[in-house]
């Protein structure tokens, strides 16, 4: 009896098994925040979420360069920041806002520093570089923390096209096929990459973990499968099917059992990266036992879809709960925070997100991102002014204990 292949999602073109992926990433990272016991290395779905980036952007360049011709880095990267600033500018303001509102004046310091990093997008350094810092290398987590995986991301927008336009150049002007010679820049750039993330790793394991260049190599996978493999795969459902299930199990298994935490990311970060790739590769097969059917549900589906807004607001929300309550949060409240950071998600997909993402007027988009990157530009001043009085605040109390003490 023929079995028919879940249907994809009626309002999206987006491939259904790269959404069921960004469903699992943070799914992962959310478990991890809230019950890190059950999901010891939920922090492996950011690994997902960068192979996930490489592949779709490096796709998209490699189309419009066949569509056109050329690589239009403005329109780019004008469509980059329409995807990423609003919803970003706005979790940094309520961000600011409930800091000023519930958190002590002691810690203000601390948490508009990174606050300011991650509107300027350098939160990954800034964290590697606090490892390095004895002052700083024991402090809480900020609401802002997580921004580090979004720096990151950043960072690589701003490289990853210039290599490719390079590639393109050089094969241009030595009259050679332009495959082959993205295939070398791509893979020596990733391998380089994998090889400085171990060594790295075993050197120093926190500055590894928020390094762009020891990440590099997890979007250059993705860049390379959408070079090799741009297209779902055809036929051959059941060898997709197991490939589909095998790329699960290397990224759910290591979430849930994984706990060498010194040794990540190193060869380690290996595993959710090739699952990841595995799951692209395969698409949706159409067995009776396949992944394809839990992948295409509209619940999972819907949570690919604002995986992007409950990655940014969740962690903000579980941060800022113990000073409302009192108290750390008890499972039965996490529960609630899930909840309501997946009600939030939705609200700001479709009120903040889209209305920037899919706005047809081409007039309008370049005011749209201005206005974007200019609350940005607030977070960041804002965040700078309210430092100093930080400082100002951590000394005195700093100067009352040593009265006591005295």
């Amino acid at each position: 009896m023929a079995v028919s292949a879940p249907p994809p999602p009626r309002t999206t073109t987006t491939r259904p098994e790269i959404q069921a992926l960004r469903a699992v990433a943070v799914g992962a990272v959310v478990l991890h925040h809230g019950w890190p016991a059950v999901a010891p290395a939920g922090y492996m779905g950011v690994d997902v979420f960068f192979v996930v980036s490489g592949f779709l952007i490096t796709g998209l360049l490699l189309r419009e360069h066949e569509r056109a011709g050329r690589i239009d880095l403005g329109a780019f990267y004008l469509r980059r920041a329409r995807r990423i600033l609003p919803a970003a500018v706005t979790v940094l303001l309520v961000v600011a806002a409930a800091t000023l509102a519930l958190v002590p004046q002691r810690d203000w310091a601390d948490w508009f520093r990174q606050i300011v990093a991650s509107a300027l997008y350098y939160e990954n350094w800034q964290l590697a570089a606090d490892s390095q810092t004895p002052a700083y290398a024991d402090l809480a987590s900020t609401p802002v923390q997580h921004y580090w995986s979004l720096a990151v991301e950043e960072q690589f927008y701003l490289v990853w096209p210039l290599l490719l336009l390079f590639a393109v150049w050089y094969a241009r002007r030595r009259s050679r096929a332009i495959a082959p010679v993205l295939l070398v820049a791509l893979g020596a750039v990733t391998a380089a990459s994998l090889i400085h993330s171990v060594v790295l790793t075993a050197a120093d394991h926190n500055l590894a973990y928020f390094s762009t260049t020891a990440r590099t190599w997890e979007f250059g996978a993705g860049g390379l499968l959408a070079l090799l493999a741009a297209s779902p795969l055809v036929g051959r459902e059941r060898l997709r099917t197991v490939v589909s299930w095998a790329g699960l199990a290397l990224i759910v298994v290591p979430i849930l059992t994984f706990r060498d935490h010194d040794a990540f990311p190193g060869m380690w970060a290996a595993l959710p990266v090739a699952g990841t790739m595995a799951v692209i590769w395969a698409g949706m097969p159409v067995t009776r036992w396949s992944p394809a059917r839990l992948a295409g549900l509209q619940p999972v589906q819907w949570v690919g879809d604002v995986s992007f807004s409950l990655y940014l607001w969740h962690w903000p929300i579980f941060m800022f709960t113990p000073f409302l309550i009192g108290m750390p949060s008890p499972s039965w409240v996490m529960v609630l925070l899930v909840v309501l950071s997946l009600l939030v998600a939705g609200l700001s997909k479709q009120l903040i997100e889209d209305p920037f993402r899919t706005r047809r007027n081409p007039v309008s988009r370049r005011p749209a991102v201005l206005l974007g990157a200019l609350g940005m530009l607030v977070a960041a001043v804002v965040g700078a002014g309210l430092v100093a009085p930080g400082i100002a605040a951590e000394q005195q109390v700093a100067c009352e204990r040593a009265g006591d003490r005295g």
